[in-house]
């Protein structure tokens, strides 16, 4: 069949469908416009034209959707934004991906990154408590006066609240930025504008006179596990996740070494366990033993939570309001306040070290490792023997 013709009506409800593959017909009106029959039935415009040396393709739409006439004034269109060396399809490409909506482009961040399981939901929830209503909004429309407007509302709900939403505002559409969704992003109006809220760093601690009532309150809860849990994190300077997730198969009971895996750094975390914390460990292996967790909980599958009730117990009972992360920090000020060096101190609580060069060169021992856990276990024994 004539592969060169005048495109009309009448010719193209007559072309035939390939048996397979792919038939393509040129207009002679307009020589740059083709029209591709596929073997599905598919019949779609597009112009071709050689640009330094290379065929470029640049799909216009289906007939009959797209009209002869429109094909070809589109085709001009192309040809013209060629011709100034301009990218149509580049430009298309763009259009489709700024159409994207704002929680599509989240969705396909948290896709595309090794994120922790907790991480992502945080992500969720924070944009969909800040932008609720944007998550269907295309990325292209979102503009600094909406940004600066929200800032504003969400501020008047709290300041860590707007923090922390536009945060991940922010991080979803550098995202954007940086695949080309968007030229840029709104919300560094905030950053020209110095409208961050400066967050006040927490620094609550058991304080030293009050260690001995908190020790000894912490010792007489009935629960046990409750108990073990708040004198790990005080003793052994763990995160409050790192110590809830812990598993009998990564305590070392003979060798007195437990490792956490997949830590928030996403490493593992070797340390030699502390005599106090040994002696607990081993009474809660015998209770726990048919359980894969070292802190069950009691009421279904899977770890303990944080016990609240527990805690509101303690701080009734010793007077020393804190939290979980509280005891972390404190062991974080006893480490200094018996002279350990800042190294040891961010190799004891799995801090990243590689920013510091020479962090980076120091491989602790496990010797090391127990002997600095002895001094601030010796600290911590001698406030609770006053």
């Amino acid at each position: 069949m004539e592969k060169h013709f005048l495109f009309t009506q009448e010719r193209l409800r007559k072309l035939p469908v390939p048996a397979s593959g792919r038939v393509e017909y040129f207009d002679t009106k307009q020589q740059k416009l083709r029209l591709r029959v596929t073997s599905t039935g598919a019949i779609s415009f597009a112009v071709v034209k050689r640009v330094d040396e290379k065929l470029r393709r640049v799909t216009i739409g289906k007939w009959p959707e797209v009209s002869i006439a429109k094909a070809r004034e589109d085709a001009i269109k192309i040809l013209d934004e060629i011709r100034k060396g301009n990218d149509p399809v580049a430009e298309k490409r763009k259009k489709k991906l700024a159409s994207t909506s704002l929680g599509d482009v989240l969705q396909q961040y948290l896709q595309e990154r090794d994120l922790k399981p907790n991480t992502v939901e945080s992500y969720r929830y924070k944009l969909k408590l800040g932008f609720s209503d944007w998550l269907s909004v295309s990325v292209s429309k979102i503009s600094e006066d909406m940004v600066l407007k929200r800032h504003k509302e969400l501020t008047k709900r709290g300041k860590t609240t707007a923090n922390t939403t536009f945060r991940v505002l922010r991080l979803t559409l550098n995202y954007a930025q940086a695949i080309g969704m968007i030229e840029r992003n709104p919300t560094e109006i905030l950053s020209k504008a110095r409208l961050w809220h400066k967050n006040k760093r927490k620094d609550r601690l058991i304080p030293s006179n009050k260690l001995k009532d908190w020790h000894v309150a912490v010792e007489s809860i009935e629960n046990r596990q409750a108990t073990v849990y708040l004198l790990m994190l005080l003793y052994m300077g763990y995160r409050s996740s790192e110590a809830l997730t812990l598993k009998w198969e990564n305590v070392d009971l003979v060798q007195k070494v437990i490792t956490v895996h997949d830590t928030k750094n996403r490493s593992s975390h070797t340390l030699p366990i502390s005599r106090l914390i040994h002696q607990h460990l081993r009474l809660l292996s015998t209770t726990n033993k048919d359980s894969e967790w070292v802190f069950p909980n009691l009421r279904g599958d899977g770890p303990m939570s944080i016990p609240n009730k527990p805690i509101k117990a303690v701080i009734k009972a010793s007077g020393c309001e804190f939290s979980p992360h509280d005891c972390r920090r404190t062991f974080a000020t006893i480490a200094e306040a018996v002279n350990l060096p800042l190294t040891m101190i961010k190799r004891l609580m799995n801090h990243v070290t590689t920013n510091d060069v020479t962090g980076g060169y120091i491989h602790t021992e496990e010797d090391t490792l127990r002997k600095a856990l002895s001094k601030v276990e010796s600290y911590i024994q001698a406030q609770v023997s006053l």
